[in-house]
């Protein structure tokens, strides 16, 4: 672990300890109290320009992905099932704190009215009669946060569609991918089979809303534009467009392909709207 993330394992960690009934009073609010320089360094990265996403070192990347690792968490109490083999529900915390918590350091609240993969993890689906209905929001279980241009996490939304725009049955129950823990489904990161230290050496994905792109994944060393993407031996055995639905929506939404074991973390896109 870097000594950046310190003090999000630190937080974490008390999350999971926590038994009392109001966390953000109790451990959120004394942590933002104790770390304010976290906001300045958050600020300071929602500001950073570049052509047309701006850099970062990896230790930048390390220290967003240990504060994702304590949203995932704060978001546990929005989510139902038991795909994380715990009956834990997560720290008891209201959407307003969530979002109050998040605003203290930076983040902001993006509130789209229309469905994109960019903004929203689909967490239920309510099919339409028409098999054809193009997917429309029905309510958000949890916000999306911004950090400037770069999308830092996606609403929980449920959504109606019709049965040829997607599966219900795999766009609920796929894994998700860039994901280190749901209550809701299966998923996966790159932190997952690493020791209790070296799990935090993880690299945050980063999605940015440029203009009118969307810029997936940008750390990505192939580039899914290319009418033929580079591939390499073992690899596996999926479609241009079934990798862009992949790395799209971070899991399958209408591909019935097997669902585990995948390899999305070297895809990148470039998307206009």
């Amino acid at each position: 672990m870097h000594i950046a993330q310190a003090c999000y394992r630190g937080l974490h960690d008390a999350l999971l300890e926590y038994e009392g009934g109001s966390v953000h009073a109790d451990v959120l609010a004394p942590w933002l109290a104790a770390n304010a320089d976290e906001r300045r360094w958050l600020c300071a990265l929602a500001s950073r320009r570049g052509a047309p996403v701006p850099a970062v070192e990896v230790e930048d990347l390390w220290r967003l992905y240990a504060l994702d690792r304590v949203n995932q968490l704060l978001l546990l109490r929005f989510q139902r099932g038991g795909a994380d083999g715990s009956g834990w529900p997560g720290p008891p915390i209201s959407q307003d704190e969530h979002v109050a918590f998040a605003e203290a350091l930076g983040l902001s609240v993006a509130r789209e009215t229309s469905f994109s993969p960019f903004y929203h993890e689909i967490v239920e689906v309510e099919l339409a009669d028409d098999p054809r209905q193009p997917v429309s929001l029905l309510g958000a279980l949890w916000p999306c946060l911004m950090l400037g241009d770069m999308l830092f996490s996606r609403a929980g939304v449920r959504v109606r569609c019709g049965a040829e725009i997607l599966r219900k049955d795999v766009a609920e129950s796929s894994t998700l991918y860039w994901a280190y823990r749901r209550k809701n489904r299966p998923y996966q990161d790159l932190s997952h089979g690493w020791g209790s230290n070296s799990q935090w050496r993880t690299a945050f994905r980063r999605d940015y809303r440029v203009g009118r792109a969307f810029h997936y994944n940008v750390d990505g060393r192939r580039d899914l534009s290319a009418p033929e993407p580079a591939t390499e031996d073992g690899e596996d055995d999926l479609t241009r467009e079934e990798r862009i639905e992949l790395l799209t929506h971070r899991c399958f939404v209408s591909t019935t392909k097997p669902h585990h074991d995948l390899w999305p973390y070297d895809d990148r896109i470039r998307i206009e709207t």
